[in-house]
Protein backbone atom coordinates (compact mmCIF):
# COMPACT_ATOMS: atom_id res chain seq x y z
CA UNK A 1 0.00 0.00 0.00
CA UNK A 2 1.28 3.70 -0.93
CA UNK A 3 1.14 5.57 2.24
CA UNK A 4 2.50 9.09 0.45
CA UNK A 5 -1.30 9.73 0.02
CA UNK A 6 -2.25 8.76 3.55
CA UNK A 7 0.39 9.39 5.80
CA UNK A 8 -1.14 12.06 7.17
CA UNK A 9 -4.58 10.42 7.83
CA UNK A 10 -3.00 7.90 9.82
CA UNK A 11 -1.22 10.71 11.64
CA UNK A 12 -4.22 12.35 12.32
CA UNK A 13 -6.31 9.64 13.70
CA UNK A 14 -3.62 8.24 15.66
CA UNK A 15 -3.19 11.91 17.37
CA UNK A 16 -7.22 12.29 17.85
CA UNK A 17 -7.55 8.53 19.59
CA UNK A 18 -4.44 9.21 21.71
CA UNK A 19 -6.39 12.70 22.77
CA UNK A 20 -9.74 10.41 23.41
CA UNK A 21 -8.36 7.40 25.09
CA UNK A 22 -5.30 8.59 26.68
CA UNK A 23 -2.99 6.07 26.17
CA UNK A 24 0.23 6.73 27.10
CA UNK A 25 2.52 5.64 24.47
CA UNK A 26 1.26 5.06 20.63
CA UNK A 27 2.02 1.50 19.65
CA UNK A 28 4.11 0.18 16.89
CA UNK A 29 1.80 -0.01 13.65
CA UNK A 30 2.61 -3.00 10.85
CA UNK A 31 0.64 -2.22 7.45
CA UNK A 32 0.77 -5.96 5.93
CA UNK A 33 0.23 -7.43 2.62
CA UNK A 34 -1.12 -11.01 2.32
CA UNK A 35 -2.38 -11.74 -1.05
CA UNK A 36 -3.78 -15.04 0.02
CA UNK A 37 -6.10 -13.74 2.87
CA UNK A 38 -7.07 -10.62 0.24
CA UNK A 39 -9.04 -13.80 -1.53
CA UNK A 40 -10.96 -14.78 1.27
CA UNK A 41 -14.54 -13.38 2.31
CA UNK A 42 -13.85 -14.34 5.69
CA UNK A 43 -9.63 -13.01 6.04
CA UNK A 44 -8.25 -11.41 8.49
CA UNK A 45 -8.39 -7.45 8.87
CA UNK A 46 -6.34 -6.55 11.69
CA UNK A 47 -5.04 -7.79 14.98
CA UNK A 48 -3.88 -6.50 18.38
CA UNK A 49 -0.41 -7.93 20.05
CA UNK A 50 -0.13 -7.10 24.06
CA UNK A 51 3.46 -8.27 24.61
CA UNK A 52 4.86 -6.30 21.23
CA UNK A 53 2.63 -3.40 21.83
CA UNK A 54 1.62 -3.76 17.85
CA UNK A 55 -0.83 -2.96 15.52
CA UNK A 56 -1.07 -5.11 12.12
CA UNK A 57 -3.57 -4.35 9.56
CA UNK A 58 -3.90 -6.10 6.34
CA UNK A 59 -3.93 -3.85 3.82
CA UNK A 60 -4.48 -5.66 -0.20
CA UNK A 61 -7.43 -4.97 -1.86
CA UNK A 62 -8.99 -2.40 1.25
CA UNK A 63 -10.36 1.29 0.89
CA UNK A 64 -8.20 3.58 2.89
CA UNK A 65 -10.90 4.31 4.69
CA UNK A 66 -11.58 0.43 6.09
CA UNK A 67 -7.98 0.67 6.90
CA UNK A 68 -8.36 3.31 9.05
CA UNK A 69 -11.47 2.01 11.03
CA UNK A 70 -9.52 -1.13 11.68
CA UNK A 71 -6.96 0.99 13.01
CA UNK A 72 -9.47 3.04 15.32
CA UNK A 73 -10.65 -0.52 17.07
CA UNK A 74 -7.23 -1.38 17.53
CA UNK A 75 -6.47 1.40 19.14
CA UNK A 76 -8.82 0.99 22.21
CA UNK A 77 -7.23 -2.59 22.49
CA UNK A 78 -3.85 -1.00 22.88
CA UNK A 79 -5.58 1.35 25.23
CA UNK A 80 -7.01 -1.58 27.67
CA UNK A 81 -3.62 -3.38 27.65
CA UNK A 82 -1.66 -0.11 28.97
CA UNK A 83 -4.93 -0.63 31.69
CA UNK A 84 -5.00 -3.91 32.13
CA UNK A 85 -7.77 -5.27 31.06
CA UNK A 86 -6.13 -7.69 28.38
CA UNK A 87 -4.05 -9.53 31.44
CA UNK A 88 -6.88 -11.94 31.44
CA UNK A 89 -5.36 -16.28 31.41
CA UNK A 90 -8.85 -17.42 30.05
CA UNK A 91 -9.35 -18.88 26.69
CA UNK A 92 -7.50 -16.89 23.73
CA UNK A 93 -8.27 -18.87 20.57
CA UNK A 94 -10.70 -19.18 17.56
CA UNK A 95 -13.75 -17.58 18.73
CA UNK A 96 -12.73 -15.95 22.04
CA UNK A 97 -15.42 -13.61 21.63
CA UNK A 98 -17.71 -16.14 22.18
CA UNK A 99 -16.33 -18.37 24.42
CA UNK A 100 -14.20 -15.36 27.11
CA UNK A 101 -16.48 -13.03 28.26
CA UNK A 102 -13.78 -10.73 29.72
CA UNK A 103 -12.81 -10.27 26.22
CA UNK A 104 -15.97 -10.42 24.47
CA UNK A 105 -16.52 -7.59 26.80
CA UNK A 106 -13.10 -5.73 25.42
CA UNK A 107 -14.40 -6.24 21.75
CA UNK A 108 -17.82 -4.80 22.93
CA UNK A 109 -15.93 -2.03 24.04
CA UNK A 110 -13.56 -1.96 20.41
CA UNK A 111 -16.34 -2.13 18.46
CA UNK A 112 -18.01 0.81 20.17
CA UNK A 113 -15.52 3.46 20.76
CA UNK A 114 -13.17 2.49 17.85
CA UNK A 115 -16.31 3.15 15.59
CA UNK A 116 -17.70 6.39 16.79
CA UNK A 117 -13.69 7.54 17.56
CA UNK A 118 -13.12 7.04 13.92
CA UNK A 119 -16.89 8.87 12.70
CA UNK A 120 -15.66 11.52 15.13
CA UNK A 121 -12.35 12.46 13.29
CA UNK A 122 -13.84 11.77 10.03
CA UNK A 123 -16.54 14.26 10.65
CA UNK A 124 -14.19 16.92 12.35
CA UNK A 125 -11.86 16.32 9.40
CA UNK A 126 -13.94 16.82 6.89
CA UNK A 127 -15.62 20.43 9.05
CA UNK A 128 -11.58 21.39 8.70
CA UNK A 129 -10.61 20.44 5.44
CA UNK A 130 -13.90 20.24 2.99
CA UNK A 131 -14.25 18.43 0.52
CA UNK A 132 -16.54 17.19 -2.48
CA UNK A 133 -18.36 15.18 -0.15
CA UNK A 134 -19.64 18.34 1.95
CA UNK A 135 -19.66 20.91 -0.74
CA UNK A 136 -22.46 23.27 1.34
CA UNK A 137 -19.57 24.01 3.91
CA UNK A 138 -16.79 24.30 1.14
CA UNK A 139 -19.26 27.43 -0.05
CA UNK A 140 -20.37 28.66 3.41
CA UNK A 141 -23.68 27.54 2.22
CA UNK A 142 -27.12 27.40 4.25
CA UNK A 143 -28.58 23.93 4.20
CA UNK A 144 -31.73 25.66 2.52
CA UNK A 145 -29.48 27.09 -0.30
CA UNK A 146 -27.48 23.46 -0.24
CA UNK A 147 -31.24 21.98 -1.02
CA UNK A 148 -31.91 24.92 -3.95
CA UNK A 149 -29.19 23.48 -5.31
CA UNK A 150 -29.75 19.57 -5.62
CA UNK A 151 -32.99 20.94 -6.74
CA UNK A 152 -32.27 23.14 -9.36
CA UNK A 153 -29.80 20.60 -11.00
CA UNK A 154 -32.35 17.54 -10.62
CA UNK A 155 -34.45 19.78 -12.77
CA UNK A 156 -32.18 20.65 -15.05
CA UNK A 157 -31.18 17.20 -15.61
CA UNK A 158 -35.00 16.10 -15.73
CA UNK A 159 -36.44 18.80 -17.63
CA UNK A 160 -33.75 20.24 -19.69
CA UNK A 161 -34.49 23.71 -17.79
CA UNK A 162 -33.23 25.93 -15.51
CA UNK A 163 -34.54 28.33 -13.14
CA UNK A 164 -33.40 30.57 -10.34
CA UNK A 165 -34.53 29.32 -6.79
CA UNK A 166 -32.67 31.84 -5.33
CA UNK A 167 -35.30 34.36 -6.74
CA UNK A 168 -38.43 32.29 -4.92
CA UNK A 169 -39.37 34.21 -1.63
CA UNK A 170 -41.31 33.02 1.04
CA UNK A 171 -45.40 33.98 0.48
CA UNK A 172 -44.53 35.84 -2.99
CA UNK A 173 -45.05 33.62 -6.46
CA UNK A 174 -42.42 34.06 -8.93
CA UNK A 175 -43.79 35.95 -12.53
CA UNK A 176 -42.99 33.34 -14.41
CA UNK A 177 -44.94 31.03 -12.08
CA UNK A 178 -47.79 33.48 -12.16
CA UNK A 179 -48.22 33.94 -15.68
CA UNK A 180 -48.66 29.88 -16.13
CA UNK A 181 -50.90 29.50 -13.39
CA UNK A 182 -53.22 32.80 -14.88
CA UNK A 183 -52.93 31.07 -18.39
CA UNK A 184 -54.08 27.75 -17.15
CA UNK A 185 -56.78 29.06 -14.52
CA UNK A 186 -57.98 30.80 -18.14
CA UNK A 187 -58.06 27.74 -20.31
CA UNK A 188 -59.68 25.56 -17.33
CA UNK A 189 -62.36 28.45 -17.24
CA UNK A 190 -63.12 28.09 -20.85
CA UNK A 191 -63.20 25.01 -20.62
CA UNK A 192 -66.09 24.89 -18.29
CA UNK A 193 -68.02 27.73 -20.30
CA UNK A 194 -67.98 25.07 -23.18
CA UNK A 195 -69.01 22.38 -21.22
CA UNK A 196 -72.02 25.02 -20.26
CA UNK A 197 -73.36 25.44 -23.38
CA UNK A 198 -72.62 21.96 -24.36
CA UNK A 199 -75.42 21.06 -21.11
CA UNK A 200 -76.99 24.16 -22.15
CA UNK A 201 -77.52 22.79 -26.00
CA UNK A 202 -78.83 18.99 -24.18
CA UNK A 203 -81.23 20.99 -22.15
CA UNK A 204 -82.76 22.85 -25.05
CA UNK A 205 -83.45 19.69 -27.00
CA UNK A 206 -80.44 20.74 -29.51
CA UNK A 207 -78.92 17.11 -29.16
CA UNK A 208 -79.05 15.72 -32.75
CA UNK A 209 -81.15 12.50 -33.47
CA UNK A 210 -78.47 10.31 -34.09
CA UNK A 211 -80.73 7.47 -33.45
CA UNK A 212 -83.33 8.80 -35.52
CA UNK A 213 -85.89 7.77 -32.99
CA UNK A 214 -89.16 9.10 -34.96
CA UNK A 215 -87.78 6.86 -38.18
CA UNK A 216 -88.15 9.60 -40.67
CA UNK A 217 -84.17 9.40 -41.78
CA UNK A 218 -83.64 13.21 -40.59
CA UNK A 219 -80.89 12.65 -38.00
CA UNK A 220 -79.71 16.05 -38.12
CA UNK A 221 -82.98 17.68 -36.00
CA UNK A 222 -83.47 18.09 -32.90
CA UNK A 223 -83.80 14.86 -30.54
CA UNK A 224 -86.61 16.08 -28.55
CA UNK A 225 -88.03 17.40 -32.13
CA UNK A 226 -87.97 13.43 -33.09
CA UNK A 227 -89.11 12.56 -29.54
CA UNK A 228 -92.52 14.85 -29.82
CA UNK A 229 -92.87 13.52 -33.46
CA UNK A 230 -92.74 10.06 -32.42
CA UNK A 231 -95.56 10.73 -29.80
CA UNK A 232 -97.85 12.78 -32.27
CA UNK A 233 -97.52 9.35 -34.67
CA UNK A 234 -98.51 7.31 -32.09
CA UNK A 235 -101.41 9.14 -30.68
Amino acid sequence: MDLNQSEDLFHGLGQFAQERMGFKKPPTLNLASDNENATKALGKTAYYDPQGMSVTIYTDNRHTKDILRSLAHELVHHTQNENGMLNDSGYHGQGYAQKNKDLRKSEEEAYLKGNMCFRDWEDGLKQDKPTIYNEWRINNMSTKDWKNKELMENLTEKFGFKMDLSLLKEGKVPDGLAKYQKEQAAKKEGDSDEESEEDESSENGKKPDFLDVDKDGDKDESFSKAVKDKEDESE
